[in-house]
């Protein structure tokens, strides 16, 4: 396995190739509109209902869901979840995936203690891992990265990516939002958590007094903040760096990936968590996974 973090010695190249924030390839060129489209085009009618707050997500009802893990002597350490967006390629945050050696990633499981989820799941080990050039471990800047599989993924009802949302503003108001995340405390599932974006004045405001080297310079246009619909639900206890959609029709599993958890404060500080902008990081990301689109 090989690990893509040169960037940090060619960032004067970096600015000027793929990885400025904003792109002036128009919106209906772009090779995630066009990727999009083609995994539209595939989606088919579910009949699974939608997910209880803190219950197991039903097989199939987030089939971009991606576990990845680490593989020790006897046994697998599940780090974080991530997203699958194509046939090779699991998004995720870079922190959870600049460390990674002997990987593996899970796909088609939402309970690691259902047997018969475990014999119809996807597990493959990783190629290559992309860490966004201009991350640091010291800070949650460009926290985000891509995971390369050593083999395509074979789509099926379990198995599906997710489209990129590369709209310009997500709406505010009447949008359905989801972050989907592995437990923690002792669960095993893939628990479902509704959540409602902050305007980014509120979103600075709400870390404005907080002092961390990590957000040294405050919440930037590449961060995107939200808190959960219902606030005695709380995300903290759950594994970190998990995705979260828009929903534009749940009866087909048609999701737009929006943001990658980066980080968070601790149980009941009332802040709320911090994502990756998936939008911002459009020319990075199809510059590994569309490159000749």
């Amino acid at each position: 396995m090989k690990f893509n973090s040169l960037g940090i010695f060619f960032i004067p190249l970096c600015i000027f190739a793929i990885c400025n924030q904003k792109t002036n390839v128009q919106a209906t060129q772009r090779p995630a509109v066009r990727a999009c489209a083609a995994l539209d085009n595939g989606l088919q009618h579910n009949l699974i209902q939608r997910t209880p707050e803190g219950s197991a997500a039903a097989p199939g009802k987030y089939p971009y869901m991606a576990l990845i893990g680490q593989k020790e002597i006897d046994t697998v350490v599940f780090l974080c979840s991530g997203a699958l967006i194509d046939k090779r390629f699991v998004l995720a945050a870079a922190h959870c995936l600049v460390r990674l050696k002997s990987a593996i990633v899970r796909l088609g499981i939402t309970h690691l203690d259902d047997l018969a989820q475990n014999n119809s799941m996807v597990e493959k080990k990783i190629q290559a891992v992309h860490v966004h050039p201009e991350f640091s471990l010291f800070s949650a800047y460009n926290d985000i990265g891509l995971v390369e599989l050593e083999s395509d993924i074979n789509y099926s009802s379990l198995v599906y990516p997710v489209c990129l949302f590369t709209g310009a503003e997500i709406p505010l108001n009447n949008t359905k939002l989801y972050a989907t995340r592995w437990g923690g405390n002792g669960e095993r599932i893939v628990g479902v958590v509704p959540m409602r974006i902050l305007p980014p004045s509120l979103c600075r405001d709400a870390y404005s007094d907080f002092k961390d080297r990590r957000i040294a310079d405050g919440i930037q246009a590449t961060h995107l903040c939200a808190h959960t619909v219902n606030q005695s639900v709380d995300t903290c206890g759950n594994t970190a760096n998990g995705p979260m959609v828009l929903v534009e029709d749940e009866g087909l599993n048609k999701y737009r990936l929006v943001g990658i958890d980066s980080f968070g404060l601790h149980c009941g500080s009332h802040k709320p968590d911090v994502f990756t902008r998936v939008s911002e990081y459009l020319d990075f990301i199809e510059g590994i996974v569309w490159p000749s689109k």
